[in-house]
């Protein structure tokens, strides 16, 4: 069995004390960024992510991630013989495009220009990380959107099962970067003033940025109240851009991960919903967990939280959803006042005491890549 040990996160509800106050209350912080926008300016709420009590901009993730890392090990007491025998997978949507802008200009302007400090791929990122720690040689980058560490979660399972590893490193990146921020815009996906998931009033998504880490392994080499069930990722091509508002898509994948984890719909203590606020994702997201549960258990949204932090959901989320439960609850919905009738239904509008069980892990990728994990917590 495939055991979750443990997590860390840096976004923008700071230190783990402020992430379980806030999750806690429903209270989050966003910062303006203002952002060129077809050579105009525009101003928009972001996550940014909050160290040490104030916003940082961090434009190498490495040092941040190692300090993470480091401090996982030292929980876990791993030796350096156990991290030779550690890989890394990394999930990351949009920074390893980051040199796509600098080239495009130099090519235009037919000279080379200098990069200098420019992000270079998130291969790159996990190299640097094997190098620091002493880690195994294999090591696995993903960019498939907003699902890249959740899917990077499912590969390394599958390391650890067929003992290619005894212990992996689950690495979710996404810092602030213009051209993706540019994209959204563009495509008039990002919400004005707030994120408000399953809402009648929803509007868009807000942005974020996130690094988390989950180090991994397998029951008879580290034991943990937390385990991997199973899970599923496949892709739909309804459109270009996302799912099938009916959920058949979702419905699919939230299936068979059920399946592949020999759970019951009726065995889900609650759904950590991926919940972006788009009127389509959310839609498509109801309708899919309908159609797999008669009753649905109570679901939330950790977007209002830290906004889509793209590629670095899966883990990020994750890690917060795992700090809120071994504090005893699960977390309430921001910013949700009014049902949309087109779904009848309602996320958390309270936290709900909770401190063990089996959950559903939803997360759905922009261009319809989507995966589904079952994850448990046992009492002692």
């Amino acid at each position: 069995m495939i055991t979750l040990l443990a997590g860390e996160v840096l976004s923008a509800l700071g230190d783990k004390q402020h992430q379980l106050e806030s999750l806690q209350k429903g209270t989050f912080v966003t910062q303006n960024r203002t952002i060129p926008y077809f050579e105009q300016q525009r101003t928009i709420p972001y996550y940014a992510i909050r160290n040490k009590g104030s916003f940082e901009a961090l434009f190498d993730p490495v040092p941040y991630l190692k300090q993470l890392i480091e401090s996982i090990f030292e929980q876990q007491d791993i030796s350096p013989e156990e991290r030779a025998r550690c890989g890394v997978f990394v999930g990351c949507a949009s920074n390893d495009l980051s040199l796509s802008i600098p080239l495009g200009e130099s090519i235009k302007q037919q000279q080379t220009l200098t990069i200098e400090k420019q992000r270079v791929g998130n291969g790159r990122y996990a190299e640097r990380l094997c190098q620091h720690f002493g880690l195994s040689d294999v090591s696995l980058t993903y960019n498939t959107a907003c699902t890249s560490s959740s899917n990077a979660i499912l590969d390394a399972a599958a390391m650890l099962k067929s003992h290619v590893l005894d212990y992996a490193l689950v690495v979710g990146v996404e810092t602030f970067a213009e051209h993706s921020v540019e994209g959204f815009v563009s495509m008039q996906l990002l919400a004005t003033e707030s994120c408000n998931p399953f809402d009648a009033s929803r509007d868009g998504l807000l942005l974020g940025e996130a690094l988390s880490v989950v180090l991994m392994s397998r029951r008879d080499i580290k034991d943990s109240p937390w385990h991997l069930l199973g899970g599923d990722s496949r892709c739909e091509t309804h459109s270009v851009t996302g799912v099938n508002p009916d959920g058949s898509g979702i419905a699919k994948v939230i299936g068979k991960a059920l399946e592949n984890a020999q759970v019951c719909a009726q065995d889900i203590s609650a759904i950590k919903a991926h919940g972006t606020a788009s009127h389509l994702s959310d839609l498509a997201e109801i309708n899919g967990m309908k159609s797999i549960f008669d009753t649905p258990p109570p679901f939330f949204s950790l977007k209002p939280y830290i906004g889509h932090t793209l590629g670095s959901c899966g883990t990020s989320e994750l890690v917060l959803m795992m700090n809120a439960i071994n504090e005893g609850f699960i977390p309430q919905t921001p910013n949700f006042s009014s049902i949309d009738p087109e779904m009848n239904l309602s996320p958390t509008k309270q936290s709900i005491p909770c401190d063990q069980g089996v959950f559903l892990i939803n997360c759905f990728g922009f261009g319809g890549n989507n995966n589904a994990l079952v994850i448990e917590k046992r009492g002692a």
